[in-house]
């Protein structure tokens, strides 16, 4: 068996300001992502979607989000699924908003 790296934190990454208000860290652990993002206060998000299945759980503050009909605010320990394809939106409230999300990439 070949021996990969299989740990990776995100401390070692730099991050990207990808909108307004969003900056990003991503890591590759073999076939999967890893990204974290941090939300400015009062961010929105669009409406947008993922060609893959992305889980999200946020670590700190708290964010509406809407993904297809359903809508819910969510705070740290928190978890969603945004299935393939499917329509999504949010935005920050209050405070800045910390998530980390996996997707295979």
């Amino acid at each position: 068996m070949e021996c990969n790296s299989f740990f990776r934190s995100f401390g070692h990454e730099e991050a990207e300001e990808i909108e307004k208000g969003v900056r990003v860290q991503s890591l590759l652990l073999g076939k999967h992502r890893a990204r974290r993002m941090i939300f400015d206060p009062g961010t929105p998000i669009p409406s947008h979607r993922h060609p893959e299945d992305v889980v999200t759980m946020i670590l700190e503050g708290r964010m509406e989000m809407t993904v297809g009909c359903e809508t819910r605010t969510i705070g740290p320990g928190e978890v969603f699924l945004v299935p393939s394809n499917s329509d999504h939106s949010g935005r920050v409230l209050g405070d800045r908003v910390v998530a980390v999300s996996f997707s295979r990439k």
